[in-house]
């Protein structure tokens, strides 16, 4: 087994198909090949549900779990970050040159119009300048009318676009990244990752594959499989994907990302129809 262990949150996330459903058989067969107690994988379920991130329709194993609108939206916005990481690392994702402000005053008896907007803007990225005021070189109109409400960010947001930014420690846009999203904060949400990818692969011949059958790999290797994810997603998930022109030459997080794609589609090939995480295969995996 993976020593990087995946979170019951990651197991769930796995199982989706492309149309938002999972079986909560498939649920229950992952969460035990990855080493986990059918408990947490069901408090996962009822915190993703309570989150509105999906719903449960039946019980036990012949239930099934589906993502409602707003668990759609956020699972496109991942996918979308995931896109835009390999784009960047295969350098074609160059930065325009552009600032973006976002910016916002809500009153008090709106409270959960602002925070949405104000939690959006940190999941997508985007970087505290003052109150009401975040900083971002991408464009994240479009995200954050998924992420809140075309209603919230019509009636609060305005936005700004420019080609030079001064402040204190403001010198260049290099010395801009650093100060709002330090490299140091980045490279050790990479950490995790590092080490998922430091473990020796696992083969499908480790194992036994009742769990789970044998189309779909052997437990060792979905445990290690769901362990890689894990770590990459979360990896994502504080990244701010600035562009590559605003970071060192070489980057760390973009050559793990590499190794991470390659350790992905040599998983892939050991078992094409272990059904994870599809948004993670590199660009044309599925024509392979």
């Amino acid at each position: 087994m993976s020593e990087y262990q995946a979170a019951p949150r990651t197991v769930v996330e796995a199982c989706f198909d492309p149309q938002g459903t999972a079986s909560l058989a498939y649920v229950y067969d992952l969460a035990a090949a990855a080493g986990l107690a059918d408990q947490p994988v069901r408090l996962a379920i009822r915190r993703l549900e309570a989150a509105g991130v999906l719903r449960q329709e039946g019980r036990g194993r012949k239930g099934r779990l589906l993502l409602t609108d707003a668990g759609r939206l956020r699972s496109d916005t991942d996918v979308r970050l995931v896109r835009l990481a390999y784009a960047q690392d295969a350098g074609l994702a160059p930065w325009d040159g552009l600032w973006r402000l976002h910016t916002f005053s809500v009153p008090e008896q709106r409270r959960p119009e602002r925070d949405a907007l104000r939690t959006a803007l940190t999941r997508l990225g985007a970087a505290p300048l003052a109150p009401g005021a975040y900083l971002s070189p991408h464009d994240l109109l479009a995200e954050l009318v998924g992420e809140t409400s075309e209603s919230t960010v019509g009636s609060y947001l305005v936005t700004a676009e420019a080609t030079r930014l001064t402040g204190p420690g403001f010198t260049d846009p290099a010395s801009v990244a650093e100060r709002l999203w330090p490299a140091a904060d980045t490279h050790a949400a990479y950490r995790p990752l590092a080490e998922a990818l430091a473990a020796e692969p696992v083969g499908t011949d480790h194992g036994s594959p009742e769990l789970i059958g044998t189309d779909h790999g052997s437990p060792a290797l979905v445990a290690s499989a769901l362990g890689l994810a894990d770590a990459f997603s979360r990896a994502l998930e504080h990244d701010p994907l600035l562009p590559p022109e605003l970071r060192p030459a070489p980057w760390p997080p973009a050559r793990l990302r590499h190794a991470f794609r390659e350790r992905w589609a040599a998983i892939r090939r050991q078992a094409p129809d272990l059904s994870l995480f599809r948004a993670f295969d590199p660009p044309g995996a599925e024509k392979a």
